[in-house]
């Protein structure tokens, strides 16, 4: 039997807008989140649902709501498939952080065990969404598991689960809004879909005003 995750990156946030660190920063979603949300739930409409598994934050349970209402799956709040945590880099922008820790940042880039400042590193992440993935197999086997979630998890399990190096990896976007599928057969796990957002507007180009999300970037 086939068992199939379906990742759900939640809608846009100012935070995301911003590039901000905003792991455990409990920040809700934008009106062009809340669009996003919308336009998910519809492309999810025809699409066979067994489980809900919903981070707890409010921008994920809120990329929920539509979903829900138009699947009539309840969401099951999971904390271990919420974001990292960035510690003292929380709601800082990248420049911010780059100004104020310099080396530290130059060591968590590089280092997957190195956390930031009170903070969660990548490795702790990448275990904590082993062990969601693991039960998940075993309570859902050949079922269907919809996980609402944040970039910094999908990113972390699906290298663990693929065993790809982080400097690949770092080619891959995981955009707001977005879905990415991966689903075992027999032991073997294959990437089906990767950042889909083609529910969302043209993926071919940039988002900027030129064909993805232009009537929503305007």
């Amino acid at each position: 039997m086939t068992t199939r995750f379906i990742f759900v990156r939640h809608g846009e946030t100012d935070s995301s807008r911003e590039r901000r660190f905003a792991g455990a920063t409990d920040v809700e979603l934008s009106d062009l989140g809340r669009e996003q949300a919308q336009d998910l739930a519809k492309r999810l409409r025809a699409v066979r649902i067994d489980v809900l598994h919903v981070s707890p934050l409010v921008r994920c349970r809120q990329t929920a709501e539509p979903i829900t209402e138009i699947t009539g799956r309840k969401a099951t709040i999971v904390d271990e498939i919420r974001e990292c945590h960035f510690g003292d880099w929380e709601d800082l922008t990248i420049a911010e952080v780059a100004e104020k820790w310099p080396d530290a940042l130059q060591s968590w880039v590089g280092d997957d065990t190195v956390p930031p400042p009170g903070g969660e590193c990548w490795s702790d992440l990448g275990e904590r969404m082993q062990t969601w993935w693991d039960g998940a197999m075993q309570r859902c086997d050949g079922r269907t598991v919809r996980a609402v979630t944040h970039g910094g998890p999908i990113m972390a399990l699906t290298r663990r689960l693929m065993g790809i190096p982080r400097e690949a990896m770092d080619a891959f976007l995981v955009d707001t809004g977005s879905l990415s599928v991966i689903t075992v057969d027999n032991g073997r796990k294959r990437i089906r879909a990767w950042n889909d957002t083609t529910h969302l507007g043209e993926p071919l180009l940039d988002a900027k005003g030129h064909g993805y999300g232009s009537r929503r970037h305007a």
